[in-house]
């Protein structure tokens, strides 16, 4: 039996599944292939434009073409991803306000995933159409580069999973009142955004913002004063420690935190280790360059604290040191951890290959018998350039 007798005997429902996975344009272009394809695709629930440039007028109206094609059929529609570049501002914009049509006709038609990146020449004042923030059965939003302003309500009850990248607010109230419109949400990434105003939010909305249901939340390079304590529940955060008592007095105690990345920062021992007493369940922890080598800026008046976190010595089972760069601070933080960690697996660290670490954390003293400590290198670009030109010459 042939691949095309076999792909023909499988139930409709397979066949439309196969096809959600595939571009609008061959969704509508497998009817011609059998008498049995005809319509099957009127009943795909997807609608997929993605990787894909514009650069002209007829190239823009074509594609419109299809798309109005698909969804004058289409009664239900589960899935929209949108992946556009237009090349020319002029047809970007033109082509921009027949996008917000097709987003309006697919939350008509019940979406419940929407990826969403189109790009105009780096123009990222676009206007994120206002019928996606009140899709009563949205589940999945994703989008990029776009403006989030004159909006007046927020609805998204079905709400789980939020993914923003370089999104610019109006300020961090309005961010707030976003989240706050997603009662239900489960994993949050608001990464790389920005605001027209830094402006404090008021007190009642910082406050009452409660993400009950929230495991996972990826917030960095997201400079804004934002209330942590929506974040009680999450057993998975990746937070810039310089943001972490932006504003705030205190840090809440994170009891189901069990991962935890500190990144691209600047901080004190004392706010370092304040965070990790906040987090007595933690067991896997990961701190980047700026975290170590800007913590300390006298290591000679290191003093081990007199309080040893709890996560610290009952429970941290992993930990990776990101851009290690052989500074002593560097070793003073990796010796105290080394030596209060009861149960550590592993202590991981990253340098650059040419860095010639010394003995010291081998031999240091381990509070763990079972603890491992694995250095990892990474190449450095002139390293790779002389491979290169090795290998050329070669």
């Amino acid at each position: 039996m042939d691949h095309e007798a076999r792909i023909n005997n499988l139930p409709d429902k397979v066949l439309r599944h196969i096809l959600t996975f595939l571009p609008t344009k061959e969704v509508i272009a497998s009817s011609v292939l059998s008498k049995r394809w005809i319509d099957l695709w009127r009943s795909v629930p997807a609608f997929n434009f993605y990787d894909i440039n514009v650069d002209n007028q007829e190239t823009s109206f074509r594609m419109n073409e299809l798309a109005y094609s698909f969804l004058l059929s289409a009664n239900s529609i589960q899935s929209c991803k949108l992946d556009i570049w237009y090349n020319d501002p002029d047809v970007g914009y033109l082509g921009f306000s027949n996008v917000i049509k097709w987003i309006n006709a697919v939350v008509e038609r019940g979406v419940e995933c929407i990826k969403l990146c189109i790009d105009i020449s780096n123009d990222y004042s676009l206007k994120l159409p206002i019928s996606i923030l009140t899709c009563r059965t949205l589940v999945v939003l994703d989008f990029f580069g776009f403006a989030l302003k004159d909006f007046s309500s927020i609805s998204l009850p079905s709400l789980k999973t939020l993914r923003m990248d370089e999104i610019i607010f109006l300020n961090v109230q309005d961010f707030l009142l976003l989240l706050a419109g997603c009662p239900n949400l489960e994993y949050l990434r608001a990464c790389y955004l920005g605001f027209f105003s830094q402006e404090l939010p008021t007190y009642q909305v910082r406050e009452s913002l409660t993400l009950h249901k929230l495991i996972k939340a990826d917030l960095h390079n997201t400079f804004c004063h934002f209330p942590l304590k929506a974040l009680l529940n999450a057993k998975h955060l990746i937070l810039e420690i310089n943001e972490v008592c932006r504003g705030y007095d205190e840090i809440p105690t994170f009891h189901n935190l069990t991962n935890l990345k500190l990144s691209s920062i600047k901080c004190n021992w004392n706010l370092l280790f304040q965070v990790l007493k906040q987090c007595p369940s933690l067991q896997n922890v990961e701190l980047c360059q700026e975290t170590i080598t800007e913590i300390q800026h006298d290591p000679g008046n290191w003093v081990d604290p007199i309080f040893v976190p709890q996560c610290l010595s009952s429970q941290l089972k992993t930990c990776i040191l990101w851009y290690f760069s052989d500074q002593k601070c560097e070793y003073l933080l990796a010796t105290y951890i080394l030596k209060n960690a009861r149960v550590l697996k592993t202590m991981t660290i990253h340098c650059r290959e040419d860095l010639q670490i010394d003995g010291g954390l081998y031999l240091c003293p381990k509070a763990s018998p079972m603890c491992e400590v694995i250095i990892k290198r990474q190449p450095t670009l002139s390293s790779i350039i002389k491979r290169t030109t090795e290998l050329r010459a070669a």
